[in-house]
């Protein structure tokens, strides 16, 4: 058997949603975000172990941010769909912190399709550097 094929529109769906995220974490619109993450979505952060469970929680992490928090860009998204139709995609990010300096690593995500278009399941964010275990990925 082999794995189901992801469109051509469905893939440019899943970039907009990729842009629709770094717009609404970054600016803290809450209302912005229910157009990102599912219900019940997941934010894993790989270098503190910090997990935000559920839409409200994500509002909440985006909000306590505050003024000082990272400017997100993501590039470099691949997407593909597992034999059991899964979709999941790894992106690169670069994060400037207030200091100007950067921060990088990837997103590991798993997308849902809902009756309003796609939406981020799970996203497990993964520092590149320091590198700190290989298993983190």
């Amino acid at each position: 058997m082999t794995a189901p094929e992801l469109s051509t529109a469905d893939a440019e769906q899943l970039r907009q949603l990729l842009a629709r995220f770094s717009h609404a974490f970054d600016n803290a619109d809450a209302e912005a975000l229910a157009g990102v993450f599912a219900e019940d979505g997941v934010i894993e952060l790989a270098r503190t172990g910090a997990v935000f469970t559920g839409l409200e929680k994500i509002r909440v992490f985006a909000r306590d941010l505050g003024q000082d928090h990272p400017d997100h860009q993501t590039l470099d998204s691949v997407f593909g769909v597992d034999e059991d139709g899964t979709v999941r995609g790894r992106s690169r990010y670069l994060a400037i912190l207030p200091d100007g300096s950067v921060h990088n690593g990837d997103y590991f995500d798993v997308y849902t399709r809902t009756p309003d278009g796609w939406r981020i399941a799970h996203r497990r964010s993964v520092p590149r550097y320091p590198r700190r275990h290989h298993h983190d990925a």
